[in-house]
């Protein structure tokens, strides 16, 4: 694991001078000495002959006291230098969150990785005597992997401070890299901040350069993406995601003080075994196998680097004409529209440049090649939902109101292909065409929800009754006399069944393939210990609506999100019951996404608490803080509510914590007994992988289960397209 190196340098000072670098000199006891204790001459000195001493080791003297100006906040970057109230000090510069993988303790930035203040966590110290390893409290460094220098521990395999050894720095501009300073980093990392980082599995570094996992909730580094558990056949090692087949760190599983896994310092790991020699077509540079054929960083040698101009061919840095050869390999020529087909002031991976890319904004580049870039591109960074009816038939118009302002066509070749929408159709959950049209419509405003959407100005609404609030028309509104409350059935009625329909885009497919823990084969998703998977009738779909995208990804995203609002007049007497309205995104992709691919049911309405999975929809009151808008009062107190509206212990005392406030005119707002007709999830995330500029299909889809009565809505907005893989689920942020 590769971690902060700047915050070592200054534990070194921390070691003898603390947190804010009080001095202590001699064996006076005074923690707070004047100058002239520091020598017998009453020079800063300290020696009566002149001879130069550094009363700061690795601080700066600030008035009586050592100062860290690293990530001291009354002395940043110098003496006197303050920062205001609510920034840090990180790497000697104010701001107002830490950098270079370091953690904001306090008003200080640390590393948790060895700060026995602070180990692994804020305020978690080590006892007397112990050191802080890798985040964990021990009796030495060794049990880390680390060494002890100056009372700190330190990776002297990474440390451009202790690089090979204590006290052994690395000149400005290099890093160190497996014990040896160097310009380049190898074996696959990438210079962060003044350190080699893998962002394949660095939790300080993950996917990019200080991007940090929440470890002190359980997540780890894996394939460059935050998550619970390890992917793509790793193993968790001290926390680190790990192929244990090619890691000369854990050669063969997890390294050990009973079970000693680490290849020797000249070995490498081949095939999960150490050796002194790399396998067939493979060249040992460091301690890694490289395929020195075509690896750009070390062409036909170790640490032979092609020019930006040039291309690793055979072992030889052979320079690419444009004009003719597709250079970077992203489909495009210089002729076919390519503004970037080598690595330069277009960008330092040119595939991800190209007419089939979206524009990312603030980089600074012209990703998509028509000229423009950034906010001045309005064709991928305007919204184009302004003038949608709320009453639209149009299925395209659905996508717009999301986000998706661009079309795309089916069938050409690599060289035109475009992101965009190719498809969009409103259908039932067997694929039938929608019946009730008025179970659908696009909004920018629903009762007193906020924020009322998240991208653009109107939002979709899908429903199992009318998608609207209680004041709203065409259509709408959604309390029917005699009715007080979203009580509705759609008209024709559509009880449709999902496990024997025959269109390619009905639901089956998700319905008859298991998932566990989440759901069996045949039946609906199980909340952990709450409600049962083939109760309510589950191959019946009552009341449904189905929004189908069909789209081509960007060539530059690897995953999309999308944010949905989920309100239900099923909460709270139905929580863990037979009836339980099911809310489901669908992804479907030509082939697996890599690295990480999707669930094998496709659906991604799903919360991971890291102890069990949720699927979305009222059940996750019994057990997560998701459902937030609702009175807790009323949603736990079986004897308050009115009838088919009463509370029910089954709620979580972790719900309702935005209260009931957004539900006022959407319906499900207060009754006559003070309490709400249902509740609501707030603005929830989720998001699912796909296969850069290929095909992708959502299917999103509500319904009713059980019975048609009782609506529950699902408020959709904000599509985005991602540049880097996900952990495939829903959440709340």
């Amino acid at each position: 694991m590769n971690h902060t190196r700047w915050m070592r340098a200054a534990k070194l000072a921390l070691a003898t001078t603390g947190l804010f670098g009080v001095a202590w000199v001699g064996c006076t006891g005074n923690p707070n000495p004047d100058i002239s204790a520091v020598g017998s001459s009453g020079s800063l000195n300290g020696s009566s002959s002149g001879a130069s001493m550094d009363v700061c080791p690795g601080g700066k003297l600030c008035g009586t006291n050592c100062a860290s100006v690293q990530i001291d906040p009354k002395n940043c970057g110098d003496c006197g230098k303050a920062c205001a109230d609510g920034q840090v000090c990180s790497q000697g510069a104010c701001a107002l969150s830490c950098a270079g993988g370091t953690t904001k303790c306090g008003q200080s930035c640390t590393s948790t990785d060895n700060d026995p203040k602070n180990c692994g966590m804020c305020d978690k110290a080590c006892a007397m005597g112990e050191v802080c390893a890798k985040g964990q409290c021990a009796l030495t460094c060794e049990a880390g992997g680390t060494k002890q220098c100056s009372g700190v521990c330190v990776d002297t395999k990474q440390d451009v401070k202790n690089c090979g050894d204590c006290d052994k720095a690395c000149d400005p501009g290099k890093v160190c890299v497996d014990g040896n300073c160097q310009l380049e980093c190898a074996g696959g990392t990438q210079k962060c901040n003044s350190g080699c980082a893998d962002v394949k599995n660095d939790p300080n570094n993950c996917g990019m350069c200080d991007k940090k996992c929440d470890v002190a909730g359980g997540e780890v580094c894996s394939a460059g993406v935050c998550t619970f558990s390890c992917i793509g056949g790793t193993t968790k090692c001290n926390g680190i995601c790990v192929d244990t087949m090619v890691d000369p760190g854990n050669c063969g599983g997890c390294n050990t003080a009973m079970t000693p896994t680490a290849c020797k310092k000249d070995e490498v790991c081949s095939a999960g075994k150490c050796a002194s020699v790399c396998g067939a077509n493979l060249t040992k540079c460091g301690n890694f196998c490289l395929d020195t054929s075509q690896d750009n960083k070390n062409c036909g040698g170790c640490g032979v680097v092609c020019k930006n101009i040039e291309k690793c061919q055979a072992g030889k840095c052979t320079v690419c004409d444009s004009n003719v050869t597709d250079c970077d390999g992203d489909g495009w020529k210089k002729a076919d529209g390519d503004c970037c087909d080598a690595p330069g002031s277009c960008g330092a991976d040119p595939a991800l440049v190209n007419p089939g890319a979206v524009e990312v904004l603030g980089n600074g580049i012209d990703d998509n090649c028509n000229g423009k870039q950034d906010f001045f591109d309005f064709l991928d960074t305007t919204s184009c939902d302004a003038q949608l009816a709320s009453n639209s038939n149009t299925a395209t118009d659905y996508a717009k109101a999301l986000g998706i302002c661009r079309t795309a066509g089916p069938a050409l070749p690599l060289s035109g292909k475009t992101w965009g929408l190719i498809e969009a159709q409103l259908l039932r959950a067997d694929g039938s065409a929608l019946g009730d049209m008025t179970a659908k419509s696009i909004r920018n405003i629903v009762g007193n929800l906020q924020p009322a959407n998240t991208e653009g100005q109107k939002a979709v609404l899908l429903s199992t009754g009318i998608a609207s609030d209680k004041t709203q028309n065409n259509p709408g509104p959604n309390v029917v006399f005699p009715s007080t409350f979203p009580n509705n059935t759609h008209n024709p009625g559509s009880t449709v069944d999902i496990s024997a329909c025959n269109s390619a885009l009905c639901i089956k497919d998700w319905f008859t393939t298991a998932n566990a823990p989440l759901k069996a084969a045949n039946q609906l998703p199980v909340a952990p210990n709450c409600g049962k998977g083939d109760a309510g009738q589950p191959t019946k779909a009552n009341d449904s609506v189905m929004l189908e995208l069909k789209l081509r990804a960007p060539t530059n995203a690897k995953a999309f999100s999308i944010n949905s609002y989920f309100i239900s007049t099923e909460f709270p007497q139905y929580v863990c019951s037979d009836f339980n309205d099911q809310f489901l995104v669908l992804v479907d992709t030509p082939k697996p996404t890599s690295p990480i691919p999707n669930p094998v049911d496709k659906n991604l309405m799903f919360f991971n608490d890291g102890k069990g999975l949720w699927p979305i929809g009222i059940n996750i009151a019994a057990g997560t803080a998701l459902f937030n808008v609702c009175d807790l009062a009323c949603a736990t107190d079986p004897t308050k509510g009115s009838v088919g509206h009463a509370g029910n212990k089954s709620v979580s005392a972790q719900s309702c914590s935005l209260g009931a406030g957004q539900l006022v005119n959407t319906g499900w707002g207060a009754n006559s007994t003070a309490c709400p007709d249902g509740g609501g999830s707030f603005w929830l995330t989720t998001s699912g992988n796909v296969i850069p500029g290929d095909v992708v299909t959502l299917r999103i889809v509500i319904w009713d289960v059980g019975d048609t009565n009782y609506d529950s809505m699902a408020v959709l907005d904000g599509f985005k397209w991602l540049l880097n893989a996900t952990s495939p689920g829903t959440d709340d942020k």
